[in-house]
């Protein structure tokens, strides 16, 4: 693309997810590419739809919105920015014929060949006849460039831009530009705002559980050479009419919103699913509250976290309230740096001794007119519905559906759909921690509670853990050597079993004591090798075993005990005690002095420790992509950016490099 008459501007909060996604794609073998949104448009009959009138509306479209000309690179002082391009012709990547059931694999074909974010350009157009006369425009965005809210607005002007013509088609609505938003964002007037958001996701991720599901294993996701693999997850799809109504109904007479409703059951489920009180639910926002923003082009969407306690005593009413406030709560606090919180998560889970994962999505869409509002006539309060069954259940139906999106970042997804034929709710789950018959079991223990509290108000007075057993809601158990701390269900047994595998480790146990302030875990170990030794030996095992959990405290011992309790092992003398923070550690390998020149190349002023992970260190996200380049160009490959910002330690990381031959 043409570097003259360029503007650059700070990446948008909302692009920097995206964007830094490409790198972290070729994961498991796959070819570096962007995650794309696709659509099609069907040219409205009686406007013009010959190839000229088509690439002249969405040149138009292309002028006016800037997202459609953006890229997005790395400044000269390592800054994650946006660079907008001045308008050029769109063109056609192709011309096909086709009818509407040649359509998906046609949105496929568009889709397939790599986008790359820094060079080119966002959008991609395709043009579709049919032999009936029917005429559609394909097209593939990168995700960078818009999220979901943008489609009708980009639909909405294209179709008056044909039936008028660029020159005399209405200007588009008022709307902020994404780059004027990100120095909005970025700017001295919010600091305040930003430093809130700043401890709103610190209390967060030092509240949140390691994981809510412990036992999650990943599996590659993707493309390889032409095969793809089996996927690892599971979904099912429940439909009601009257769901959709319920909820609404429930949202008027506690006053939140249909989403909290569903959110509500949705952490009911997640409980007992989980067997943790305490919840972390990722939640899609759209960021959108500003008038400038309703009708604006770009990728404002970002994920709030959401954290709250599903305390099975707490009554339903009290519980909507709770979950409520807690969503709000998230909300307010979810624009932000997707690079700084990485960077924070990391740090936090350091100190924590945890690969702290956010596995479970929700996400609330509605297109319900407002006809379909809450209805409060005496049949609705009485329960007598034409949309009922004879018997008044539910009209609830579940299937197994297709896996429409996939990657190794979800345990459990929820999606609910509402618009004005009802709801759709969707979940699927990784087969590593559910499986169809508990996704089917969570839906319709989702659905059920919903439609009982709409129907017997008196129900919301119900504690919530009698609810679940109550719907037969699946509940997650932890057997014998689980221990529950620092808000996570701990293996110990993995842990102990981690620390008994080390060379020259004789004998392990490991017990939750008090640690400081709280109570922590305390490894108890019968070797030679110092505390932060084994800390280290112990963190490598996060690249195979990402559930483990570190000690907080270390007991070397010469020798174990017959009986291996916990006042056994503190009877004996210790040979050496501590929590086993890294003490610095020079590279030994040619894999670690190659990392270690590396990051001395790519991150000024940082000195590596080859037994302490990459952001404790100092570094920073938005440099790895550069340490990856750099390790590439002398012939060193197989890892990705996720490896230096998540728990490893940089001893573990450079064990996973391979030096071309």
């Amino acid at each position: 693309m043409n570097a003259e008459n360029t503007v650059t501007a700070p990446m948008l909060w909302g692009q920097e997810y995206y964007w830094f996604k490409y790198f972290d794609t070729p994961a498991y073998g796959t070819t570096p590419d962007s995650i794309k949104i696709s659509r099609v448009w069907r040219v409205p009959r009686g406007v013009p739809d010959d190839d000229d009138s088509v690439l002249a509306a969405l040149d138009e479209l292309v002028r006016r919105h800037e997202a459609l000309r953006t890229n997005y690179l790395v400044d000269d002082e390592g800054r994650p920015v946006q660079v907008i391009r001045p308008p050029t012709p769109t063109g056609f990547a192709f011309r096909a014929t086709g009818e509407a059931a040649d359509l998906p694999a046609l949105q496929e074909r568009l889709a397939a060949p790599p986008f790359d974010p820094a060079r080119d350009r966002p959008l991609r157009a395709a043009l579709v006849r049919s032999a009936g006369g029917g005429t559609w425009v394909v097209l593939t965005v990168l995700h960078a460039a818009v999220d979901g809210f943008s489609w009708p607005v980009l639909g909405t002007e294209f179709e008056a831009l044909l039936a008028s013509g660029p020159a005399a088609g209405p200007p588009p609505p008022a709307a902020r530009q994404p780059r004027e938003q990100a120095v909005l964002d970025q700017g001295p007037d919010r600091a305040d705002r930003r430093e809130r958001v700043r401890q709103y996701w610190q209390w967060a991720l030092r509240s949140m559980p390691q994981s809510m599901f412990p036992g999650f294993r990943p599996a590659p996701v993707g493309h390889f050479g032409g095969h793809t693999p089996p996927s690892p997850y599971r979904r099912m799809v429940l439909t009601s009419r009257r769901l959709a109504t319920a909820a609404e109904r429930v949202a008027a007479q506690r006053r939140v919103t249909p989403s909290t409703v569903y959110l509500a059951a949705f952490g009911i489920a997640l409980s007992a699913m989980s067997g943790n009180e305490r919840c972390a639910i990722s939640m899609d926002t759209s960021n959108r509250s500003e008038p400038l923003l309703k009708s604006a082009v770009g990728c404002f969407f970002q994920p709030a976290l959401v954290i709250l306690d599903a305390d099975p005593d707490q009554s339903a009413q009290d519980f909507l309230s709770t979950v409520f406030r807690s969503a709000m709560r998230a909300q307010r606090h979810s624009r932000y740096s997707h690079l700084d919180v990485l960077a924070e998560q990391t740090r936090i889970g350091f100190e924590r001794g945890m690969n702290l994962r956010i596995g479970v999505t929700y996400n609330y869409f509605s297109e319900r007119g407002a006809k379909d509002t809450a209805r409060t006539d005496p049949a609705d309060r009485d329960g007598n519905r034409d949309d009922d069954g004879a018997d008044g259940a539910p009209d609830i139906e579940i299937r197994p559906a297709s896996i429409d999106w996939q990657d190794n970042s979800a345990d459990l997804y929820l999606a609910v759909q509402a618009d004005d034929d009802g709801v759709a709710l969707a979940m699927h789950g990784h087969v590593s921690v559910t499986d169809t018959d508990r996704i089917t079991r969570a839906l319709h223990g989702i659905a059920t509670v919903i439609c009982t509290w709409a129907d017997h108000s008196e129900t919301l007075e119900t504690p919530i853990g009698r609810l679940a057993d109550d719907l037969g809601i699946p509940r997650g158990r932890h057997g014998t050597g689980w221990t529950y701390l620092d808000h996570s269900w701990i293996d110990t047994s993995e842990v102990t079993r981690g620390l008994s595998a080390l060379p020259g480790v004789t004998a392990a146990a490991v017990f939750p004591e008090p640690v400081d302030d709280g109570v922590g875990l305390t490894a108890y170990v019968s070797s030679k090798a110092s505390p932060a030794e084994l800390r280290a030996a112990l963190a490598a095992m996060l690249a195979e075993r990402p559930n483990l959990v570190l000690p907080h405290r270390f007991v070397v011992c010469a020798s174990a005990p017959d009986d291996a309790t916990t006042g056994s092992w503190a009877a004996l003398e210790p040979t050496g005690t501590g929590d086993g923070a890294p003490d610095g550690r020079l590279p030994r390998t040619a894999a670690e002095q190659a990392l270690a020149e590396a990051l001395s190349a790519c991150c000024p002023g940082l000195v590596p420790d080859m037994a302490s992970p990459y952001v404790p260190l100092g570094g920073q996200v938005i440099r790895t992509p550069r340490v990856i380049a750099w390790l590439a160009e002398r012939g060193f490959t197989g890892i990705i950016p996720a490896d230096l910002f998540g728990p490893l330690p940089l001893e573990a990381v450079a064990e996973k490099l391979r030096e071309r031959k």
